[in-house]
């Protein structure tokens, strides 16, 4: 199973990663939002690096990722800043 991740920080391009498994729990998170899903905190551990706020994972922001449909699930998740 694989799982179309698909960042959105409101200020850049979409940001897509094919991950191998099932994250469709980050579906919904919102960071920095007062509404949320409650995965938000474990979201920022796996997508950034708490000492430099580096991304963890290489994204792209090819959007043939969304048309090659080689994924199972999908999670969209939003930074507010």
């Amino acid at each position: 199973m694989k799982t179309l991740l698909i960042y959105n920080d409101l200020e850049s391009c979409l940001k897509y990663l094919i991950l191998e498994g099932d994250y469709s729990k980050f579906n919904g998170v919102i960071v920095n939002s007062t509404c949320g899903t409650g995965m938000e905190s474990e979201f920022c551990d796996f997508a950034f690096n708490s000492e430099n706020g580096e991304f963890n994972h290489k994204w792209s922001e090819d959007m043939s990722l969304l048309e090659n449909k080689q994924w199972d699930k999908v999670a969209i998740c939003t930074f507010l800043s």
